[in-house]
């Protein structure tokens, strides 16, 4: 179990830096993680997890997206996917009902600030 998460520490930085996130993807990601791990009282290794998580599903859209000339509807599959995406790895870690929770908070955090 330790070398498992050891393993996860070291790969996580990797990936995060090969995906060339940009500075608002990465604020994306840890303000829906901050606000997560507040509201749900995550440990350090957990919030990490969930801002690369969140990483993730941005920076990915972003790229299926930018530069294609996609519709409206073909946007919104890729979104779909990448959200489901991003639910899969949450139920791996936490289990369904705190990946829907957590997916839940996010939803939120990104409403409460696309309002201001």
């Amino acid at each position: 179990m330790k070398k498992l998460l050891l393993i996860l520490l070291l790969a996580l930085p990797i990936v995060g830096l090969a995906q060339n996130a940009n500075k608002y993807q990465v604020d994306r990601a840890k303000l829906f993680s901050d606000y997560v791990s507040k509201n749900m009282e995550l440990t350090g290794d957990d919030t990490a997890f969930v801002q690369q998580v969140f990483l993730d599903r941005v920076v990915n859209a972003s790229k299926k997206i930018k530069g294609k000339g996609l519709s409206q509807e073909q946007k919104r599959e890729v979104y779909t996917q990448e959200y489901t995406n991003a639910k899969n790895k949450l139920t791996d870690r936490f289990g369904k009902k705190m990946a829907n929770k957590v997916m839940s908070l996010s939803n939120k955090a990104r409403k409460e600030a696309d309002t201001k």
